[in-house]
C-alpha cells in the first residue's frame, strides 16, 4: 500500500526502551499524534538526532492503535538556528499548550497553519513578547474562544474613550473605575494587532488569563521552567 509523505512537527519527546522514542507529533492532516520511532537512540538510526522538538519534518508512519509507528523521516526542510532562553521558552510554552489542548487524532489545519506560521517567525527573526502575544490572540480565535473587541459585555455597547475595561475570562471587557484597566484605544489596538503600543504586562495578564481557560484546569510546567530560567 502506497504511503504518503506528511508535513509535521516534533512537539515532545520521550524514552521508550533502551533504544526507541515516543514523539508527540504535530501533523498537518492528521492533527497530533503518538510515533513510537524504533532504534531512534541508536547513531546508526535513519531518526538519530532527527526527532528535535520545533523541527519542521516530512514522515511517514503506519498502524491502526493510538501509537503509530514511524517509517521514515525526511529533514530535507528542517532547519534550526541558535535561540534565546526566551525563545526556547516560547517554543517550549506553544509545544506544551498544542499538547494540552488539542485532542489526538483531531486535524485541525488552520492551527497548523498558525503554529507553522509561528515557528518560521521565531525562526526568521529575534525574539519578540508580541509575536507570542499575538500567536496567542489567534490561538483563541481558531478554537472559538475569540474575545470580543467590538463592544463592551456589560451594555453591549461601543468601547467609549474617556472609559476604562477590565477584562472577565469568557465573558469579555467590563466598565470599571481601576486606573489601569485597558482603554478603548487598548482594545482597539489589540484587536488590530498592534501590539507595541499596548502596556505589556496588562497584555500579557489578559492573554494568560483567556488562555487558562481553554486549559480547563491543567498547569503549564514550561511557566516554571521560564521563572528557573529567569531567576
Amino acid at each position: 500500500m502506497h504511503k504518503t509523505w506528511e508535513e509535521a512537527y516534533i512537539l515532545h519527546t520521550r524514552s521508550f526502551s533502551d533504544t526507541s522514542i515516543i514523539a508527540e507529533v504535530f501533523t498537518r492532516y492528521h492533527g497530533r499524534v503518538s510515533v513510537l520511532a524504533k532504534g531512534a537512540k541508536n547513531p546508526k538510526s535513519k531518526f538519530f538526532g532527527y526527532l528535535i522538538p520545533f523541527k519542521f519534518l516530512r514522515i511517514i508512519t503506519s498502524g491502526k492503535s493510538d501509537l503509530k509507528t514511524l517509517n521514515e523521516v525526511d529533514t530535507n526542510q528542517a532547519t534550526l538556528y541558535e535561540q534565546s532562553s526566551h525563545s526556547v521558552y516560547s517554543h517550549l510554552y506553544i509545544n506544551e499548550l498544542i499538547i494540552k489542548i488539542l485532542p489526538k487524532d483531531l486535524p485541525n489545519i488552520e492551527l497548523f497553519n498558525l503554529y507553522h506560521q509561528f515557528i518560521q517567525t521565531f525562526n526568521s527573526s529575534e525574539f519578540q513578547e508580541t509575536s507570542l502575544r499575538e500567536f496567542e490572540l489567534d490561538l483563541l480565535d481558531v478554537l472559538g474562544f475569540g474575545i470580543n473587541f467590538d463592544t463592551d459585555s456589560k451594555d453591549n455597547k461601543k468601547f467609549e474613550d474617556d472609559q476604562k475595561y477590565h477584562f472577565v475570562v469568557e465573558k469579555g471587557f467590563y466598565p470599571t473605575n481601576d486606573i489601569d484597566g485597558f482603554t478603548s484605544v487598548e482594545i482597539k489596538n489589540i484587536q488590530g494587532r498592534n501590539l507595541l503600543a499596548v502596556d505589556k504586562v496588562k497584555l500579557k495578564s489578559l492573554t494568560q488569563t483567556a488562555i487558562q481557560a481553554c486549559l480547563d484546569g491543567k498547569d503549564l510546567l514550561s511557566r516554571d521552567i521560564f521563572r528557573s530560567v529567569k531567576s
